[in-house]
């Protein structure tokens, strides 16, 4: 019997229903569970219980994988604004057990047990929009906006690397977005039927394997086939099938979030692919995220598809735009009725000229806002404190108003809003029981006296100030260095292929030797 589908429907993850005997058997496990101990039913109590600030104390059978304690908590989450210190406890399925004030409770057994010291501790940043693949391409077309810049990248590199090129390219990204402190990212992968070498799901299938071997958690953008008179709606569907029934396939991990398509409706010239798209995302139950409105030279053309989006169902809550810039009031107004979201990427905006979004009047309007370090081909670093603090500026350049946005809502962009458009809101983005213990640990001596923690941690906080990074409660970085991988051959693969990958007789100068 093969394994459940993963999916995303209506924000969520989702899985098939299980087979009838698995529900037979269920419904006999429910009416031993009528019959529960006292014992689990206050245990089930306990877990609905709340003790301030945000701590829970519900003991989980067995020791727990991780204590960490002494820790100054930025828990993000909605009812816990000021900072306390405390401790974490993570059980055996990688998730937060408990997260309280104070000492942990002196009868706690723990595999592992951390000390932090006073380090200050927030939950792993999400990227709602990379491409991680990129990070082999930094620096690239440094003069150019948006269309140079996609001329250099994709047709003078991208479209001459193999497959195999492509898992190490998403590996040594994947690697380096934890390396900063991002936890969990939505990968557009490099694929789909106009791109290069990539046949059929070869890249994709590459990809997913990099990304489930970098140990980072993932959405995988999938690239739909571009509709025309020589790929049908149903050819998109067929291969779309194909991805899915082999990503079933592979081995549960819950780090692996779900698929998405990475939505081309604004780059092509027939409501079909629309309408295709809306299929797909329908027969799987995924959502989608599309460049839109990045540049202002393709605004005019881009604003004329919006309609297409509408009519076909394709705007919805599980449709959310990257980067999202020109728009205007109509645009701005169905957006926010259809409950659709944004990614806000400002590190890639402002390195291509492409202008800055809106965001305080986004979030008025009601639009769900979400951040992301796009690729390091754009960005160049995959650094949530710099893309933060580029975008706060901008904000306040923009406004000339210094109190338009604070430090503590720039900082939920990058975490709760992140994990809000991406689906997974109800179990990443804060630090809360019941959620991924996914957190990253900062040496606060950078920060000299501190007046304000949240400015503090935006203003001045850099990668190198970062001493852990945990995915599931496991230890994935630590003094900047990645744990559990060959660094030294990633860098020397990664080297050798983005090299090659150029027109033959062209290849990219040699890189400097480290």
């Amino acid at each position: 019997m093969p394994p459940p589908r993963h999916g995303f429907l209506g924000g969520w993850p989702f899985v098939d229903p299980p087979p009838r005997q698995e529900i037979i058997a269920i419904g006999a496990r429910s009416r031993v569970s009528r019959r529960m101990s006292r014992k689990s039913l206050l245990l089930l109590l306990c877990a609905l219980v709340v003790s301030l600030p945000a701590a829970r104390r519900c003991h989980a059978a067995g020791p727990a994988r991780l204590v960490v304690k002494n820790a100054y908590l930025f828990t993000m989450a909605p009812d816990q604004k000021k900072p306390f210190t405390g401790y974490l406890v993570v059980d055996g399925q990688g998730k937060l057990a408990q997260v309280g004030a104070g000492n942990p409770p002196a009868d706690l057994k723990a595999e592992q047990t951390w000390d932090a010291h006073g380090d200050w501790i927030v939950p792993g940043f999400l990227s709602a929009h990379s491409h991680l693949w990129q990070a082999a391409f930094r620096g690239i077309s440094p003069d150019q906006t948006l269309t140079g810049w996609i001329d250099g990248l994709y047709y003078g590199h991208a479209r001459y690397a193999q497959p195999q090129d492509y898992y190490w390219f998403t590996l040594y990204g994947a690697l380096d977005h934890l390396r900063h402190g991002i936890t969990g990212a939505y990968d557009f992968a490099y694929g789909g039927t106009s791109w290069g070498l990539c046949k059929a799901n070869d890249c994709d299938q590459a990809e997913f394997k990099a990304e489930t071997d970098s140990g980072i958690r993932f959405v995988h953008g999938y690239q739909p086939d571009t509709i025309s008179a020589t790929d049908t709606p149903a050819m998109a569907m067929a291969r779309l099938t194909s991805f899915m029934q082999w990503v079933s396939a592979q081995p549960r991990d819950s780090r692996f979030l779900s698929v998405m398509l990475n939505g081309t409706t604004a780059f092509n010239n027939t409501y079909q692919q629309a309408v295709s798209e809306k299929q797909q995302m329908d027969r799987f139950h995924i959502g989608n995220q599309t460049h839109y409105l990045e540049p202002l030279s393709t605004a005019g053309e881009e604003q004329s598809k919006f309609r297409w989006m509408m009519d076909s169902g394709l705007l919805g809550p599980t449709l959310y735009f990257g980067h999202f810039i020109h728009t205007n009031d109509f645009i701005l107004e169905q957006t926010a009725r259809a409950h659709a979201g944004m990614s806000w990427n400002p590190l890639s905006n402002g390195r291509l000229a492409s202008g800055v979004a809106d965001i305080p009047k986004y979030l008025k309007m009601g639009i769900r806002v979400g951040m992301g370090v796009d690729g390091e081909a754009s960005a160049d670093l995959a650094d949530p404190f710099e893309n933060m603090r580029t975008g706060l500026y901008a904000i306040r350049d923009l406004y000339q108003n210094a109190d338009i946005m604070s430090p503590y809502e720039v900082l939920y962009l990058q975490t709760m809003g992140s994990a809000d458009v991406m689906g997974v809101k109800d179990t990443l983005g804060s630090l809360e029981p019941g959620k991924f213990a996914d957190f990253i640990a900062i040496d606060p001596q950078c920060y000299g006296t501190v007046f304000n923690p949240y400015a503090s941690l935006v203003f001045v906080t850099q990668t190198s100030d970062i001493d852990r990074v945990y995915v599931g409660g496991e230890l994935k970085v630590e003094h900047g260095t990645v744990l559990h991988q060959d660094m030294t051959r990633i860098l020397d693969e990664v080297e050798q292929r983005s090299k090659a990958a150029a027109p033959q007789g062209q290849q990219a100068p040699a890189p400097v030797a480290r």
